[in-house]
């Protein structure tokens, strides 16, 4: 199958097969994988370690119910689920229940290779991600894709992929962000995207073509030398609820696998 990468000016400027890697890569050891055969509860925490719910999204919360392996894949739901919470003495329901497995019970990294196969949710006010984040303190975060169906569902290819530095709450606070236009099959297809991670680089991967590199500066690098951890999540951007269908019974983001690499010394 053919799969094409198009630049900011909306040119073609890949054209190639659809890459599946190898688990072996040379010059690189093997350190985590899962193919999702079944929930495995010894790598995965379900949901996020300081409760089910950010105080910025109290529009969506983290389900178990969301979370499930059929025939080989993850499937992270996102679904009308209204659960009851207290927050800040107060009582609230939040909504819509979602998928998101944590591997901070089992797994952290600081550098390495990491890579997905998945097929995004269809629809409007679709989020899925796949993340890093800082073991010890946030940031650092690294997303490698978040991507928003947004009104209609079409922006989903669309692969945004951010560094988050610096210092929460302080002037060293910053974001860099980086865009690459996919094909419009990215619900439809599973694709792998991945990211390398050194002290002096991040690249972005889809489909194993380098699609956007960030140099790492002396500044950057001592906001980015932390162990991070592998987030994997389904969600719904608040604003775009309103354009669900009304006979909406849910989404799936599919995951075939994750793996992480560290090089060989």
């Amino acid at each position: 199958m053919l799969f094409l990468i198009y630049g900011a000016s909306n040119k073609v400027f890949h054209q190639y097969k659809t890459f599946i890697s190898p688990i072996q890569k040379k010059g690189w050891e093997l350190t985590f994988t899962d193919n999702f055969d079944s929930i495995d509860k010894m790598k995965w925490r379900l949901g996020q370690p300081w409760g089910y719910y950010h105080d910025a999204s109290l529009h969506q919360h983290h389900s178990l119910k969301q979370v499930w392996c059929d025939s080989g894949y993850l499937h992270l739901g996102g679904a009308f689920e209204p659960q009851a919470f207290i927050h800040r003495d107060s009582n609230i329901v939040i909504p819509y229940g979602i998928g998101l497995i944590n591997s901070d019970i089992s797994f952290m990294q600081k550098y390495g290779f990491f890579e997905i196969r998945c097929k995004n949710p269809e629809g409007p006010a679709t989020w899925p991600a796949f993340w890093l984040t800082g073991a010890h303190r946030w940031p650092p975060e690294i997303d490698i894709f978040e991507m928003y169906g947004k009104k209609t569902g079409t922006r989903i290819h669309k692969q945004i992929s951010s560094i988050h530095y610096g210092v929460s709450e302080t002037k060293s606070r910053g974001t860099l962000v980086r865009q690459i236009r996919l094909t419009k099959d990215t619900d439809k297809e599973f694709h792998v995207y991945a990211c390398k991670w050194s002290p002096y680089f991040i690249k972005f991967y889809t489909d194993g073509i380098l699609v956007k590199k960030q140099r790492i500066n002396k500044h950057l690098r001592k906001f980015l030398n932390d162990e991070m951890v592998i987030i994997i999540n389904n969600g719904f951007e608040a604003k775009y609820l309103k354009y669900l269908p009304k006979d909406f019974k849910g989404n799936v983001f599919m995951i075939d696998w994750v793996r992480a690499y560290k090089k060989i010394k």
